[in-house]
């Protein structure tokens, strides 16, 4: 069973993921067979701070993954080599298919012809390292997510915050927008009714 929660934070990423991990324990939503899908770009901050999900599923982007494919198909094989569509082609379909050991392998075979063409292969060895094995992703895709890109979170991100605070004219302290975020998450997550449990402040007890 998929479902959605949404938390927002003003802060560093620590407090984040810290946010998140509090509002999935509040759900009950960290059973012992629960698996925390975590997708996410090559930002080293992001895998640092999934460590706190012991049994968790990581998930390189894959638009991400297939961009620094690119990158290096172009040094090796030239920009418009038909050797690098075609090496891009399988690249693209073995990581679908979740054979990253396979595109690894291969890469780790390719013998350079330049010092930059001796850098590219290891850096996308570091950048596809960190997608899941082909059961990991077997599990996630058993339970119907199909979460092969971080696309779906960063189109939240502006729906929920760029187009609520950045609209013409808006101004916010940060203090006002950590409460109009807060009441935007109750509203998306379906929880506006929790309203009525919090205490309310005249705008002049608040100021003071």
């Amino acid at each position: 069973m998929v479902r959605r929660v949404l938390v927002t934070c003003l802060g560093t990423a620590d407090e984040l993921f810290t946010r998140l991990s509090a509002k999935l324990v509040e759900l009950n939503w960290l059973g012992a067979n629960t698996v925390i899908v975590v997708v996410g770009d090559g930002a080293e901050w992001i895998w640092n701070r999934a460590k706190l999900f012991v049994n968790r599923c990581e998930i390189l982007d894959f638009w991400h993954a297939v961009e620094k494919a690119w990158e290096f198909s172009r040094v090796h094989y030239g920009a418009q080599s038909k050797r690098g569509d075609q090496f891009m082609d399988r690249l693209g379909r073995d990581l679908r298919a979740g054979g990253v050991e396979d595109v690894l392998a291969r890469l780790a075979r390719l013998k350079p012809t330049s010092a930059e063409g001796a850098r590219a292969p290891r850096h996308a060895h570091q950048v596809l390292h960190r997608q899941s094995p082909a059961h990991a992703l077997r599990r996630v895709s058993a339970s119907g997510l199909r979460a092969i890109g971080s696309g779906a979170v960063e189109s939240a991100h502006k729906q929920v915050v760029h187009a609520r605070l950045r609209q013409a004219g808006m101004r916010f302290s940060e203090a006002g927008a950590r409460n109009l975020l807060a009441l935007r998450v109750l509203l998306l997550n379906g929880e506006w009714s929790l309203l009525d449990r919090l205490a309310m402040k005249p705008i002049a007890a608040a100021a003071a």
